[in-house]
């Protein structure tokens, strides 16, 4: 029999639990790992001082929204409660709870971890800024970064960008096809001061910058973080191919790629066996564990995160 789906008392429990102490941004319920059943089509995340709810369904389930009335009534430091809802290719978003008046789309500087900020948006469409799935990718990053050339492929709004030179890295460049998320990645480098002289940004088509690629200074390392699929940009797996030999062309010595990938229909041992196959013998390869938060049903499954040395 099939585990019951999470009662109120059960979810207030738990959501509170996690937002208890948090300071910084985090999803603290990713229904969409598929681990508690009925809230498959849910994600729950904390932009401090705002829940931002995502629904990928219907209405959402009563259970939670008497458990979200409970956590906005306990925890003061809650202002607004917003819900969107996600059916393709529509979204809307709603406030649900709010203590002062409050006006849509939100945009304000949020709290990535201590020290680090970037501009969040939210209610102004689909995608807020920054990704809180990759929270341990951005904290492997800044660990292995010191004295490194980085370069970030798909870099979107520059969240790796800052892990990596908070963590000291001597350069970080940004390569996106979307000028509008460049100069928010500009900006979030400016209000960080970690911009001087250490960064670059480049619109390119990706995908089309061959030429580009072989004529860069090698890197030390390589953030590939592409979509899963996007239609006319990125086609999937025959396009994360052709990433990997592009980047490994621009690629120091015992340099390492960061490869990122979330498509749920390939495990990581699939994924992994797919890298290797692709490259042959590789000096190293490491796994990178999913933030404790980022709960999948099939742990083999979800984001998946490898860093390797070809």
């Amino acid at each position: 029999m099939p585990n019951a789906p999470l009662s109120t008392q059960t979810l207030h429990a738990l959501l509170s639990q996690r937002l208890d102490n948090q300071d910084f941004c985090m999803r603290i319920f990713h229904g969409r790992g598929k681990h508690y059943p009925g809230y498959e089509r849910i994600n729950i995340e904390w932009y401090p001082p705002y829940i931002f709810v995502q629904n990928f369904g219907d209405n959402l389930p009563i259970e939670l929204n008497e458990a979200l009335s409970t956590l906005f009534a306990s925890h003061e430091n809650i202002t607004a409660v917003l819900v969107q809802s996600r059916q393709q290719p529509d979204f809307k978003t709603e406030i649900l709870l709010s203590r002062t008046p409050v006006e849509l789309p939100l945009i304000f500087d949020a709290l990535l971890a201590e020290g680090l900020t970037c501009e969040v948006k939210l209610g102004a469409n689909r995608n807020t800024g920054v990704f809180l799935d990759m929270r341990s990718g951005w904290h492997w990053v800044k660990e292995f970064s010191e004295g490194k050339r980085v370069l970030n492929l798909f870099s979107y709004t520059g969240v790796f960008s800052l892990f990596a030179l908070s963590g000291g890295a001597i350069m970080a460049h940004n390569v996106d096809m979307a000028a509008n998320v460049l100069k928010v990645g500009q900006r979030n480098h400016q209000i960080n001061k970690l911009h001087d002289g250490l960064t670059a940004f480049y619109k390119r088509d990706i995908l089309k910058s061959q030429r580009w690629f072989e004529g860069r200074e090698p890197y030390d390392l390589i953030i590939l973080d592409p979509p899963p699929y996007q239609k006319k940009a990125f086609r999937g797996w025959a396009d994360y191919l052709k990433l990997l030999d592009y980047a490994r062309v621009a690629l120091a010595d015992n340099g390492t790629l960061l490869c990122c990938f979330n498509n749920p229909q390939v495990s990581i041992d699939e994924f992994e066996n797919d890298l290797r196959e692709h490259f042959g013998d590789v000096k190293s390869l490491e796994v990178i564990e999913r933030a404790q938060e980022i709960e999948e049903l099939n742990a083999a499954h979800g984001l998946k995160l490898i860093a390797l040395s070809p």
